[in-house]
């Protein structure tokens, strides 16, 4: 994953400057209400609930997001030892379900097919992570 960009936010952009319109426009008519603050209040206030429609309406990042999840990876780090060696798992909620399994002492990562084994020891310093006594 790079770095972000204005263009990933372009909906929350939107939907904030939006609001930041009808805001302004609302507080220009309530705060004086002369002709004139109503010639820039109202065009202030609809131009603001045209961009609320329109951020709204805006289904951008959503093939992105996807893509993103499905080939996220936690980060390689060490961690330190609390009594016994710490590691760290993920499990996917979607399909197809794969678990990572990050080895603390190592910074080894192993994926798996499926959900958390019942038991597992790190191939790489061969450090016994876990054993589940539960069936």
């Amino acid at each position: 994953m790079g770095a972000l960009s204005g263009v990933e936010f372009r909906r929350l952009n939107t939907i904030i400057s939006a609001w930041i319109c009808i805001a302004f426009g609302a507080g220009i008519t309530l705060y004086d209400g002369s002709p004139l603050s109503l010639y820039i209040s109202v065009p202030l206030s609809i131009g603001g609930i045209i961009l609320l429609i329109l951020g709204i309406s805006i289904d951008e990042g959503e093939d992105q997001n996807r893509y993103d999840v499905e080939h996220w990876a936690p980060r390689a780090s060490l961690m330190p030892d609390a009594g016994r060696p710490m590691f760290r798992v993920d499990t996917t909620l979607d399909k197809p379900i794969r678990t990572s399994i990050l080895c603390g002492k190592c910074a080894n990562i192993v994926w798996i097919d499926g959900k958390k084994p019942k038991s597992f020891t790190c191939p790489s310093c061969e450090v016994e992570l876990w054993v589940s006594e539960e069936e």
